[in-house]
C-alpha cells in the first residue's frame, strides 16, 4: 500500500469518524433534511464544547495545581475548605468555634423585615 500524505490520512480518518457516527446513531436512514439538522446540531455542539474546553482548561489546571499544593504542603484540609467557601454572608461559615449552623446564622434575621 502506498504511503498516505498527512492531509490524505486526516481526510480518511475524518471520513471513518463520520461513518462511525452515521452507523452508531442511525443517521444513514435519515432524510436529507434530517441529516442537515443532525449535522448542524452536532457541529454546533462540538464547536461549543471544544471552545469551552480550550478556554477553561488552563484555569482549571491552575486551580487543580493550587489545591493539590495546599494538600501537599500540609496547610490542612480546614484551610483548603475555608478558601472554597465564601468569606461573608455565608449560610454555613467557618468561625473560631467551628462551623456555625444555618439556624445560628439566620437567628439574627428573624425580625429583619419588621419596621
Amino acid at each position: 500500500m502506498s504511503s498516505l500524505t498527512t492531509l490524505e490520512a486526516w481526510a480518511r480518518w475524518a471520513r471513518l469518524k463520520k461513518y462511525r457516527i452515521e452507523v452508531t446513531y442511525g443517521v444513514y436512514v435519515f432524510t436529507p433534511m434530517e441529516k442537515f439538522f443532525f449535522w448542524t446540531i452536532f457541529c454546533f455542539l462540538f464547536t461549543v464544547i471544544s471552545f469551552a474546553a480550550i478556554l477553561y482548561t488552563q484555569r482549571n489546571v491552575f486551580l487543580l495545581i493550587r489545591y493539590a499544593s495546599i494538600y501537599v504542603s500540609g496547610d490542612g484540609v480546614t484551610n483548603a475548605v475555608s478558601n472554597l467557601l465564601p468569606k461573608s454572608n455565608a449560610a454555613l461559615s467557618l468561625s473560631h468555634s467551628g462551623i456555625t449552623s444555618l439556624a445560628e446564622t439566620m437567628g439574627g434575621a428573624t425580625n429583619s423585615q419588621v419596621p
